[in-house]
């Protein structure tokens, strides 16, 4: 048994082992080294004498569309969740709010509500999404839940340029404005804005939850490692 494994071994280290050495220092050497690698790792190499390619992986399609940004001015004072949003379609409402959803008014207003500290200025970046997705990808996408987020300062300050419903960056023809925000307990929630019967709907979900977005849709974001080459909205006067 010895002698019969010591003649293969010789006749391997002085046959396909020394050619295949010679090759790997010939002048295909480097195609001689990936198919070595691809045999290794079990993977399909040569075929009749060709070289197989390896398909390269497809990238992943992007979800968003980056639309352009948008200026939001400094704020002097305190924003108290509960002062601002107040459901109120009245001739004198400064923002007609219709509704105020369930999971809004406890993640954000109840008890004291949320309160945030005067913002500086803001660059606000907008995108639109290509197809249905959930929040996941979406976050993913902008580059994490850190760039993903925004606050509810700046997600009112468009809402009292548009109060009446009027034109403008935020979408008014029934589409969802989607904001990123931490809730009063620091929970990263997806706050939904959406002009509907008169007034602004205001709602919120968990970014782990099965609700999807519709293609369409508006996804704002303040550090979004998207780029765009639209130029910027001028700031919110």
């Amino acid at each position: 048994m010895d002698t019969m494994l010591s003649k293969a071994l010789r006749e391997f280290t002085t046959g396909p082992l020394n050619q295949l050495i010679v090759n790997l220092g010939g002048q295909d050497g480097d195609q001689w080294e990936q198919q070595l690698k691809q045999f290794l790792r079990k993977e399909p190499c040569w075929t009749n004498g060709q070289v197989t390619q390896v398909a390269e992986p497809k990238p992943t399609p992007s979800i968003l569309e980056l639309v352009s940004t948008i200026v939001v001015n400094a704020t002097t004072g305190k924003l108290v969740a509960k002062e601002k949003f107040v459901r109120d379609t009245g001739r004198k409402a400064k923002v007609k709010i219709s509704y105020l959803g369930d999971n809004f008014t406890s993640w954000f207003l109840n008890g004291d509500g949320k309160t945030e500290d005067s913002i500086s200025e803001q660059t606000l970046r907008y995108h639109k999404l290509r197809q249905s997705s959930v929040d996941g990808p979406i976050i993913a996408e902008l580059g994490g839940a850190e760039k993903s987020e925004t606050t509810l300062s700046e997600m009112f300050s468009l809402m009292e340029k548009q109060g009446k419903g009027e034109d403008g960056v935020l979408l008014n023809n029934g589409y969802a404005n989607i904001f990123y925000i931490k809730d009063d307990a620091g929970v990263l929630r997806a706050v939904r804005v959406r002009w509907r019967g008169g007034g602004w709907l205001v709602c919120a979900s968990s970014v782990e939850g099965p609700r999807r977005w519709d293609d369409g849709d508006q996804v704002f974001s303040r550090n979004s490692v998207l780029e765009s080459s639209e130029p910027s909205a001028p700031a919110q006067a």
